[in-house]
């Protein structure tokens, strides 16, 4: 037997490498061919991404001035209802809106307005702890465009008891389970 040099049986196909892959387009094609899918709890004319941040404070005890926001130009006002509700330590304080005539709206100039009483005031706790959000109701689809603190400020006023002085109010029982907030 003679040594051979080379393979014994020489198959045409043999060494032939497979034949390249399909060229894969690239990702800027790719997505250009595929519709765009948008995620978003609004509607294609309610395309405001996040709700506006608006830290507001009232004096509490006072019923004036009233509290004003201006709506962004993209919040349709038309058809829609606008609820404002502050609360604090998971407790509702305060609940106005616009279908009871609570919370006025001026659609020329796109504003809020909450009139408040001077009771009404002195429900928000004194400090940067109640929150405040405004949501638009439309055709069943509830957002929240407008947020913030509801900071309360003052409250030695002549008409209050000498008990609501606390910059806290401890004493007050409609502040009763907000006792240890600002504290902690």
């Amino acid at each position: 037997m003679t040594a051979q040099r080379g393979p014994a049986h020489h198959h045409p196909q043999a060494h032939r490498h497979p034949p390249p892959p399909a060229r894969q387009p690239s990702l800027e094609t790719a997505f250009a061919r595929q519709p765009m899918l948008v995620f978003s709890n609004r509607l294609p004319e309610q395309m405001n991404p996040m709700p506006v941040r608006n830290d507001m404070s009232i004096w509490r005890g006072n019923n004036a001035p009233a509290l004003v926001w201006t709506l962004p130009e993209e919040i349709p006002i038309t058809g829609s209802a606008f609820f404002l509700t502050i609360g604090a330590s998971g407790s509702l304080l305060v609940a106005k809106d616009t279908t009871s005539g609570s919370l006025l709206i001026d659609p020329t100039s796109r504003e809020l307005r909450w009139d408040y009483t001077t009771a009404e005031s002195r429900l928000i706790p004194a400090g940067q702890i109640a929150e405040y959000e405004i949501e638009r109701h439309t055709a069943g689809v509830e957002i929240t465009e407008i947020y913030g603190f509801m900071t309360g400020l003052g409250g030695l006023n002549t008409d209050a008891s000498p008990s609501e002085g606390g910059s806290l109010d401890f004493s007050n029982s409609d502040n009763s389970n907000l006792q240890l907030m600002g504290w902690i």
